[in-house]
């Protein structure tokens, strides 16, 4: 079984979005973003109640406890579904 971490583009602060990059996957051709310090990066898509950021959630307790952490500190709500 896989779980996701999902955040609101709503959430992000204004500097870590203006410092994100951004591309789309040539394979999948998904939207990929990367924020400066996050150790991971997500998917972006439209959600029914605006841009959402999907990320794998780690198995790795050190990698995932990264990525908490980092959404913490910049004071993002986050959801996991399992």
């Amino acid at each position: 079984m896989s779980a996701h971490a999902y955040i609101q583009w709503s959430d992000v602060p204004q500097k870590l979005v203006d410092s994100s990059r951004q591309h789309v996957d040539s394979d999948t051709e998904e939207k990929i973003v990367a924020f400066e310090g996050c150790p991971l990066s997500g998917q972006l898509w439209d959600a029914k109640d605006g841009l959402q950021i999907e990320y794998s959630f780690p198995r790795s307790p050190e990698l995932r406890h990264a990525l908490v952490d980092w959404f913490w500190y910049h004071g993002i709500h986050f959801t996991v579904v399992m």
